[in-house]
């Protein structure tokens, strides 16, 4: 009986931790943040995203595109078709460096002359259904990009005016692979994700 009651109490004392360990904030990349944008005062989840390398085209800068997205949106290996709905952000910006995003602040170029640190296209997209290339999509008119790396993580920090003049922030922090399709895209099959 003595042992039963024992068991009963470290059982007792013991289950609560695990219910801390397995809490919600897993989410929040382990500082507090978790992968979003917000616009207009509503918050869009951001759960995966990937660069591609589309090389130099003009300019000093070489050209590599992130897309942040939520789950929900799925991309075939040749990027060539783009299924489901959900929401993303979009940007195009010109590194210094040929092979990897270099950290810094990428400002915003309406220029579009392709200069290391700028970026010349962004935009983002709510509710949008790749099926029928329905929803909300917003560009950009001018903030900049932060761009941090360690190791194999990126952390992205987003402060930009939408063409309607209301503000965009935004923030991811985890890997986002680079896919270097420089020759396809300078092919003839030109495509943009939306």
């Amino acid at each position: 009986m003595r042992q039963t009651k024992h068991l009963l109490l470290a059982v007792l004392f013991v289950l609560p931790l695990f219910f801390v360990a397995c809490s919600d904030d897993d989410d929040d990349n382990g500082n507090g943040l978790s992968n979003h944008f917000t616009y207009d005062g509503e918050t869009y989840a951001l759960d995966l995203g990937f660069i591609m390398n589309y090389g130099q085209w003009w300019g000093d800068g070489y050209n590599f595109d992130i897309f942040l997205h939520s789950d929900g949106i799925e991309i075939s290996d040749n990027f060539m078709d783009v299924t489901g709905e959900g929401h993303g952000i979009y940007f195009e910006m010109f590194s210094p460096n040929e092979d990897d995003l270099t950290p810094g602040t990428y400002n915003w170029d309406g220029s579009d002359e392709g200069n290391p640190f700028t970026y010349t296209w962004g935009d983002i997209i709510m509710d949008w259904d790749f099926e029928t290339d329905e929803g909300t999509e917003i560009t950009f008119s001018g903030g900049n990009v932060e761009v941090e790396k360690s190791g194999s993580n990126y952390t992205i920090r987003v402060a930009v005016t939408a063409e309607d003049g209301k503000e965009i922030t935004a923030y991811f922090r985890g890997p986002l692979p680079i896919y270097d399709i420089e020759d396809f895209w300078k092919s003839d099959e030109k495509v943009r994700l939306f």
